[in-house]
């Protein structure tokens, strides 16, 4: 025998030589035309043509020649054979005599035609084409390929046994039997004269020889549910439009497959997808719900699209399962039991509960595997929220046997073929207590999912062969029915932080403000049409807007990784939102009145904060008492309201008076405000801050508060997604000064304006010290010309503490600010809703943002990133105008005791100015405990009642009483679905309700 290096070889090229004697014979169309816009013209195979995202169309004529009526016939077409990345290579559409059979692409490139074509003459056929993402130029050819049966299902038959050896080379087992029964069968394989009868006799020996492999004595334990795939991105490198036009492609390639492979299951998420399907292309849509019933198409995912869970509030990500749920149901009459998250940049703690409590047992990503530093230690286990809910996770750990970018790297664009099947168990990390693995198999992003030669794998591993795992499942959910049924799974505690990707936290900021001011104002929308219009609330139009948000919350857009053609989308989607918003709430019954106004207080809690009126006078309140109020710099009135009820209102009159103007001094080294003594240095930073009231210094010896500061961002691979762990090793200090003066002193506010040049760019800061209050805000407008530059605002914070606590979806997480290890060492960028806070014992300072998600905390320091300005895949990222507050808020306590929620949330949910009376100011609703927050009041999706939902976000077990000015005849505790769990007991207006931990409630109320 020869050296097993030598074995392998000649073996791996006789398998190449069978290959080519597959296709038995291949002509060439001719006579193809091409429009390219302006008409068909003559087109010669192989010419090169084209520009990006361009569409085009061939066409020509064929016969199916009489002498191939035995052979398999197959219609093949492809561009440039070499270029393997499907979203930059031509993807096209296969027409015969008008009739529409499937989609090509780099990774499908023929089309096998049933036998009845065989008998139809000349065969006229069209090619749409579209052209891909990159300007360059292809060839296209065309060709008729006649199969030989026996070479082929002997190829897929060595390729089996071949790949299996391999697998067990790489990962364990009995390399020698392979080889020996590999080396038997192909010298058995008789190529003097190809398709000769000798030849065919070759062939018939070694595939009897292979057949042995299958003849072990034994069922092997490790198995595999594997499940076509095709992963598509709703936008990144293309825009919404093409997107759905990769999913019409690839779907239509999978029925293809399908009725070629009966054993053939395919799984499909985003009900957004399958929206977009119905809208756009009803007849695939029919062949979907066709297989659906058929059970052969597995329609899951939960969410309306695979969303962004660092980014999205609370809120969202429960309408995500709520709308993406109640498509599945209604549409296909499935009750979708998994969250499908492969391709997620990281998972709140707040989506267990969330899960638990739509009824969704199951988790699956892949993405934790990119991680940087650390491999989470479990593949298989539970993973347990902020409020201890649980939830059956599991990683798919399929491996990729080209591209590994990180130490752990696993893949949801799995390949199926014998290497991946093995090395993707052996991978798997709770084998000693589970022996199954889910793999889902498939291009995606346009490549049409599943080929054939992956089916044609599949069809022969659901054979045992020796050391190799089975396939023997077909559906994800019976995969995780199965899983939790397994004993001894382990349980992660808390978030599942993604070591990477950390840029998408801040990339493209402009998009995440939007995102943020419309969560919030489509709810308040709902509380204002639920407590003054009930009987007009607009339901379909406040989905509408609700799900086209929903869409721009997936991953790839809400985080600011897509190109720039996204963003004019969403822009347009956004201000049209907003103005529809501000539509309905013009439409509410005001009764209007000179100098009139209603201030609204859509927060669930009391509250007395600042407005800004729109004309200049005395103003006072319902009660006749005359507001404290101050000339802006806008020469706009900024008015200190009176308490406010949670869900209230209050009517205020604007007496018309003139303001004497006020002579603004120069700005001195040295200052006091009502709360603090501030000093500040020659480039004007604040140097000093010391809190009056505590007696106490806010900043550490030699430190600068509110120190700007730009590094140089130059990522090693995805420039948008990442800021890497080196960032600090270039930066430059912004302390510049163009200008700084004394815009504001009144009895609400001090206003310091300064202006900052740096670079070609500039950063103007309106710092307003609200008095009585502990609050600076830093309101900040920014004209950014810079790339690969990333500017954060740096807070050192004189407290003792060794975390930060981080703002999150319904509660929050403690995260440690030092390095002692890996783990602390890899969340040196984080993601925070509204707030991040240092506390000691008796004392803290958090840091508020409405519109900033990236925060770095180290001892005594909290960091928060502002611009980002990546250069790929949208080259003038975040360059042009920004417009954005964060805020230091100073406390008493810890951020409980100090109220930091509600500071927080005053500054992202400002009170709503009507121009005219509401006429109703009682309180709607109000929660008699500070811990839990009143957070959604919206009609119920189907009937005629309120939902409201709280939640507790101090981890506190409490009682609550929740009282209405209204009475109640009915009230009801559900599920974030909205469906009835368990009657509550009422009172005539209250409702007595309790709270476990960080517990979300929905509460459905009936009013007599």
């Amino acid at each position: 025998m020869t050296h097993p290096q030598f074995e392998f070889e000649r073996i791996r090229k006789i398998f190449f030589k069978v290959n080519r004697y597959k296709v038995k014979e291949r002509r060439v169309i001719s006579a193809l035309s091409l429009d390219q816009g302006n008409g068909f013209e003559p087109y010669e195979q192989g010419d090169y043509f084209g520009k990006k995202n361009t569409d085009y169309t061939i066409k020509g004529t064929f016969t199916i020649p009489e002498e191939w009526r035995d052979y398999p016939v197959a219609f093949e077409g492809y561009a440039d054979p070499s270029q393997s990345d499907n979203s930059t290579n031509p993807q096209m559409k296969v027409y015969l005599n008008d009739h529409y059979l499937q989609a090509l692409d780099t990774n499908h490139r023929e089309v096998v035609l049933a036998d009845e074509w065989k008998d139809a003459g000349e065969i006229d056929f069209t090619v749409p084409i579209f052209s891909g993402r990159e300007e360059k130029k292809f060839p296209l050819h065309f060709h008729l390929i006649a199969y030989d049966q026996a070479t082929y299902d002997f190829y897929y038959d060595l390729m089996a046994i071949y790949d299996s050896w391999r697998g067990v080379m790489a990962f364990g087992g009995d390399a020698e039997r392979y080889q020996q029964t590999l080396v038997q069968a192909v010298n058995l394989l008789d190529f003097r004269q190809p398709y000769s009868k000798s030849y065919y006799q070759g062939i018939e020996a070694a595939k009897e020889v292979l057949a042995s492999m299958y003849l072990i004595d034994h069922v092997p334990i490790q198995k595999v549910t594997a499940v076509g795939h095709t992963h598509i991105d709703l936008a990144w490198l293309w825009t919404v439009q093409q997107a759905i036009e990769k999913g019409e492609r690839s779907f239509q390639t999978v029925f293809q497959l399908m009725d070629e492979y009966p054993d053939y299951t395919f799984i499909n998420s985003q009900p957004q997808q399958y929206q977009f399907m119905k809208d756009h292309y009803p007849e695939l849509y029919a062949k979907i719900k066709e297989k659906i019933k058929e059970g052969r198409w597995e329609a899951e995912g939960a969410m309306w699209v695979e969303a962004d869970c660092n980014l999205t509030s609370g809120e969202s990500l429960v309408r995500q399962v709520l709308y993406g749920k109640r498509f599945l149901k209604e549409e296909f009459d499935v009750d979708s039991k998994i969250l499908w998250l492969p391709d997620v940049f990281g998972y709140s703690a707040a989506l267990p509960q969330i899960l638990q409590k739509t009824n969704t047992p199951y988790f699956m990503t892949t993405k934790l595997n990119w991680n940087q530093f650390n491999q989470i230690p479990y593949d298989s286990f539970y993973w347990q929220g902020i409020d201890g809910s649980k939830v059956l996770t599991h990683f798919i750990t399929t491996i990729s046997e080209h591209y590994n970018p990180t130490p752990y790297y696993s893949t949801y664009n799995g390949l199926l073929d014998p290497y991946t099947v093995k090395g993707s168990f052996e991978r798997y990390q709770q084998k000693a207590v589970n022996d199954e693995i889910l793999l889902a198999y498939g291009y995606g992003d346009g490549g049409g999912g599943p080929t054939r030669e992956m089916l044609e794998i599949q069809k022969r591993l659901q054979q045992p062969l020796p050391d190799m795992p089975t396939i023997t499942g077909d559906r994800a959910g019976a995969f995780f029915d199965r899983l939790s049924q397994k004993e001894k799974l382990p349980t992660w505690y808390g978030e599942l932080y993604f070591e990477y990707h950390r840029g998408t936290l801040t990339s493209i900021g402009k998009n995440k403000k939007y995102n943020r001011e419309i969560e919030f104002l489509l709810q308040n929308v709902e509380k204002c049409y639920a407590q003054y219009a009930f009987d007009r609330y607009p339901q379909e139009a406040l989905e509408r807007m609700w799900k086209v948000v929903l869409l721009n919350q997936f991953h790839d857009i809400l985080p600011g990784s897509s190109i720039e053609e996204v963003y004019e989308q969403t822009d347009r989607e956004y201000e049209a939102i907003i103005k529809e918003c501000h539509d309905l709430l013009s439409a509410l019954p005001l009764v209007q009145q000179e100098s009139v106004f209603t201030l609204y207080n859509a927060l669930g809690f009391q509250r007395a904060s600042t407005i800004t009126l729109p004309v200049v006078g005395q103003v006072v309140d319902g009660a006749g008492h005359t507001l404290v109020s101050q000339l802006t710099h806008q020469n706009q009135l900024l008015v200190k309201t009176s308490t406010i009820p949670s869900l209230a209102s209050e009517k205020v009159n604007v007496i018309a008076q003139p303001f004497t103007a006020v002579v603004l001094p120069s700005v001195e080294k040295q200052f006091e405000t009502a709360d603090f003594k501030v000093k500040l240095n020659d480039a004007f930073e604040i140097i000093s801050l010391f809190d009056k009231q505590a007696k106490r210094e806010m900043i550490p010896t030699g430190e600068k508060l509110n120190q700007l500061v730009a590094y140089e961002d130059i990522p090693m691979d995805y420039d948008a997604w990442d800021i890497d762990v080196y960032y600090q090793e270039k930066s430059w200090n912004v302390d510049q000064i163009d200008s700084i003066e004394w815009v504001e002193k009144g009895p609400i506010r001090d206003t310091l304006k300064v202006v900052r040049p740096f670079e070609n760019s500039t950063i103007t800061q309106y710092i307003h010290f609200y008095h009585g209050t502990k609050r600076i805000d830093f309101e900040t407008k920014v004209d950014w010309q810079l790339n690969q530059v990333l500017l954060k605002a740096q807070m050192p914070i004189a407290v003792n503490t060794l975390e930060a606590t981080y703002d999150i979806q319904f509660g929050n997480v403690t995260r440690n600010v030092h390095k002692n290890t890996t783990w602390d060492w890899a969340r040196f960028e984080s993601c925070g809703q509204k707030w991040v806070d240092l506390s000691e014992g008796n004392y803290g300072v958090s840091l508020l943002s409405d519109a900033k998600y990236g925060f770095s905390t180290e001892f005594q320091k909290i960091g928060i990133t502002l611009i980002k300005s990546a250069i790929d895949p949208y080259p003038n990222a975040d360059n042009g105008q920004h417009a954005f507050t964060y805020s230091l808020f100073a406390h008493e306590g810890n951020w409980q005791q100090g109220h930091t929620m509600e500071e927080a949330l005053d500054v992202n949910v400002p009170l709503m100015v009507f121009d005219g009376d509401l006429n109703e100011n009682t309180s709607f609703f109000e929660v008699d405990m500070p811990n839990v927050l009143l957070d959604t009041v919206k009609k119920a999706e189907d009937d005629e009642a309120i939902v409201l939902r709280l939640y507790e976000y101090m981890n506190r077990q409490t009682q609550v009483r929740l009282t209405s000015h209204k009475e109640i005849e009915r009230a009801v505790l559900c599920n974030m679905l909205e469906e009835a769990e368990e009657e509550l007991a009422i009172g005539k207006n209250h409702i007595d309700v309790a709270f476990k931990p960080f517990e979300v409630q929905t509460i459905k109320v009936y009013f007599k």
